[in-house]
């Protein structure tokens, strides 16, 4: 009987250990004449504060993100445009599995961005923009990548 408690609190242990957080790294410049640095700085925190309230996001440094959301924000007057490119390194591993076993081609291909998704983003309210771009994220390629991660 106590044996088989403890594996019953072995494995609800196990159970409970949180899933592993999806690791992202968040760029923003502009482009625009007079609102160059104001208006990324902007969007850089709105779309930074929206992924961070994501529950299996975490903001790391870039060298240790997988993914990088990279992102070009222009402003005319009454408008604000956003480009969206996330994208997401080679580990050691997927390479393996593709037959890349040459340490000097996997160092290589590990320091390329493979592009998964692209998106423009147009709106008269920046936090409005910004609220899009975080919704679309979580909803697309985190939700695929979450799909992948629960298939394993």
């Amino acid at each position: 009987m106590l044996i088989v408690g403890v594996m019953v609190l072995a494995g609800s242990a196990t159970l409970a250990q949180p899933a592993e957080k999806i690791r992202l790294f968040v760029e923003a410049r502009s482009e625009g004449q007079g609102s160059r640095d104001e208006v990324a700085t902007r969007m850089l925190a709105a779309v930074r504060g929206g992924l961070e309230a994501v529950s299996d996001v975490e903001m790391v440094p870039r060298d240790l993100a997988q993914r990088i959301i990279w992102i070009v924000v222009g402003r005319t007057p009454g408008t604000y445009a956003a480009s969206v490119m996330i994208t997401e390194r080679y580990d050691r591993e997927t390479l393996m599995v593709l037959g890349i076993e040459d340490d000097d081609m996997a160092g290589r291909m590990m320091a390329l961005q493979i592009v998964n998704d692209h998106q423009i983003f147009t709106g008269r309210d920046l936090s409005a923009v910004a609220r899009r771009i975080v919704t679309s994220i979580d909803e697309g390629v985190l939700a695929k990548l979450r799909t992948m991660t629960t298939k394993r």
